[in-house]
């Protein structure tokens, strides 16, 4: 959302890039240096490494340009609504507490009806009926859903089934990261000269491809799962960093703020909700292996990764459609 407002149309797709190559780097260095903490410190100490970013706000106040406040409110209450219908699913899906989804679904509903009724919403309900807004918002959720879902299971992998130390499971982790970083500048690069379409098209053919090898190489080597994390992470990025920057193009400007947040919280909630997913699915899978278990809900992320292909095909017929027509 901040890129979108302080980086020019024509180098957006470098910025969107950059940003999402950290995260991708980011998400690979966790596990290891998650790894080393809990190995030689404590799992308590995770948190304190966590809280250390805090010191970073002050530098990122500074560097953001100067602006005039604008009179408006925040909509606390739907903001509430939200967080708490989110967590109520999620507990569900990982206690399978009644009382969670009871209070998850009241809140979500609640969250309707204050999105509707107050005057300047948490979230526009305008964006539920750009169908357009929607499909592209399903294939970013999809990339999220099979990464951090493949962040959770693969060193549920590395460690149980070939057992490896935390750090060790790290390290299988990493080059997927690295990479996603070294080729984050070409990604950039082909977004602003190209456009969006391209790797919208193919980019999740890249996660369907990865999480076919996690399913069917799974008790093959942890060499394999090295070379289909790498693919899996370098299609996150290109993926994700392409959906941000033709969000960013598609929306009206007054929608921009409300839309990038809730694809956002979309995307996290995806996440999330992938590992909340994976983590029980593994708990009813007692009676098979391991890889068994794990090739089956690999099988299962391979639908999410074909939907996320249709969803992209999907979105550009509709735009073009649109486009045509204006």
């Amino acid at each position: 959302m901040l890129i979108s407002r302080y980086v020019p149309i024509e180098r957006r797709g470098k910025a969107m890039a950059a940003i999402m190559s950290a995260v991708s780097l980011g998400l690979g260095l966790g596990p290891v240096a998650g790894g080393a903490v809990v190995e030689y410190l404590g799992w308590h100490y995770l948190f304190v490494v966590t809280a250390i970013t805090l010191l970073l706000l002050p530098f990122f106040a500074a560097l953001i340009p100067a602006e005039k406040a604008r009179k408006g409110s925040f909509d606390l209450a739907g903001a509430l609504f939200a967080a708490i219908g989110t967590t109520g699913l999620l507990l569900f899906l990982t206690s399978s507490s009644w009382i969670a989804l009871a209070a998850g679904a009241a809140a979500l509903l609640l969250f309707v009806v204050r999105i509707r009724t107050a005057a300047e919403p948490f979230v526009a309900p305008s964006l539920f009926r750009n169908r357009t807004y929607l499909m592209l918002g399903a294939v970013g959720i999809a990339g999220y859903l099979c990464s951090f879902a493949t962040l959770y299971l693969l060193p549920q992998i590395l460690v149980r089934h070939y057992e490896l130390s935390a750090i060790g499971a790290g390290l299988v982790i990493f080059p997927g990261s690295l990479l996603s970083l070294l080729v984050s500048r070409k990604v950039g690069s082909v977004i602003d000269l190209k456009g969006n379409d391209a790797i919208i098209r193919y980019a999740p053919f890249a996660l369907l491809l990865s999480v076919i090898l996690f399913a069917l190489f799974v008790g093959a080597g942890y060499v394999a799962l090295l070379f289909a994390y790498m693919i899996l992470s370098v299609g996150f990025t290109f993926l994700t960093s392409s959906i941000s920057n033709e969000m960013s193009r598609i929306l009206e400007p007054k929608q921009i703020g409300s839309g990038m947040g809730l694809f956002q919280l979309l995307q996290f909630f995806s996440g999330a909700f992938g590992v909340a997913v994976t983590a029980s699915a593994l708990g009813w899978q007692k009676a098979y292996t391991l890889p068994h278990a794990f090739g089956n809900i690999y099988w299962g992320l391979a639908v999410v990764a074909a939907a996320s292909i249709l969803c992209g095909l999907t979105y550009l017929r509709s735009r073009n459609r649109q486009a045509a027509a204006a």
